[in-house]
């Protein structure tokens, strides 16, 4: 079994160095690098209940979702837990299925782990479980508001629903529908404001009957989607702000016969795989996943070091459109 030693003459740096870098003390980035590289090469595995007992950390991280079954969330997962990975730290993975007290039993749950940091999406702008994690460094991801002193890692939603807006108010659009998430939380808040300003920007009336918000489901995107359709005079575009929502909006205009980039102007949101399955190919709004999820661990492992330039701060992350053919010059 591979020593610190072994590692350290793999890295090419002194045996210190590794044992500050492996218990959480910062070291040069190229050493880092060096003894992550050696680490994996090795596969070294650091005794982590006797690195505990020196350091006083459990060398674990709790990460809270509101469910499993969403794209986003999911993804978030992989890219957080490939970076605590790196750097020796295991993973509490707890779904709280948008509940509030389920909420609040999984960081009761976890606070008895002794995490070192803890990782969350928390159910809605008004939750108020982060009270209780005086002196546990905290990374909140797609909410901001009510964060308090926790450190944020967000999109960019404001300017990616600008951004999406214009570009359907480009090709002659001014009769768009939004379909927007559960105004409780930021995310949709921060939506809803941006494809607002693209109409005001432009001068452009919002029609009410346009705007639906509704749970991120794909039943919600499916029911508000045929709610809009069905208007006397329905909109020319639509613009889906997730990616359940996408999915269900785009089965509603299946079903009803209304093909996306023919019979009407659509824009969904982080579906990139099922963009490219369709036929024609859509346009969409694509969010960073892995960038959000890297942001936040590296954040993490920043505060857990004791390091004040990770506390309190506001990470948002740029979004790109991807072009499809789902957009019908107006």
């Amino acid at each position: 079994m591979p020593n610190i030693a072994e590692v350290a003459k793999l890295a090419g740096v002194s045996t210190a160095t590794v044992s500050k870098y492996l218990n959480g003390v910062k070291v040069k980035a190229k050493n880092a690098a060096a003894i992550d590289r050696a680490v994996k090469e090795l596969n070294f595995h650091p005794n982590d209940f006797a690195r505990g007992l020196r350091t006083n950390r459990s060398m674990s991280v709790g990460v809270i979702l509101p469910e499993l079954d969403n794209l986003f969330f999911t993804s978030i997962i992989s890219s957080v837990d490939e970076i605590l990975d790196a750097h020796g730290y295991s993973t509490f993975v707890c779904i709280c299925r948008s509940d509030p007290d389920r909420e609040k039993k999984k960081l009761d749950f976890l606070k008895r782990k002794k995490i070192d940091g803890l990782i969350a999406v928390p159910c809605s702008d008004t939750s108020d479980f982060v009270k209780g994690l005086e002196g546990i460094p905290v990374v909140l991801i797609d909410r901001l508001s009510g964060a308090g002193s926790c450190s944020c890692v967000l999109s960019d939603n404001f300017t990616a629903a600008y951004n999406a807006t214009e570009k359907l108010i480009s090709n002659g659009h001014k009769r768009i529908g939004v379909l927007l998430g559960p105004d409780s939380n930021y995310t949709p808040i921060e939506r809803r404001a941006g494809f607002m300003a693209a109409m005001s920007t432009h001068s452009l009336t919002v029609d009410e009957n346009f705007v639906k918000s509704g749970a991120y489901r794909v039943e919600s995107g499916y029911s508000m989607t045929k709610e809009l359709i069905g208007l006397r005079e329905p909109p020319t575009a639509i613009f889906a702000t997730n990616n359940e929502l996408t999915i269900g909006a785009v089965t509603a205009l299946s079903e009803s016969g209304v093909t996306p980039g023919k019979d009407i102007s659509f824009i969904g949101f982080d579906s990139d795989t099922l963009a490219k399955a369709m036929n024609p190919a859509l346009t969409v709004m694509i969010q960073d996943v892995e960038a959000i999820g890297r942001a936040a661990a590296n954040n993490l492992l920043d505060q857990i070091r004791g390091e004040k330039a990770g506390r309190s701060q506001i990470i948002r992350i740029q979004t790109e459109l991807l072009d499809g053919k789902s957009i019908v010059v107006q």
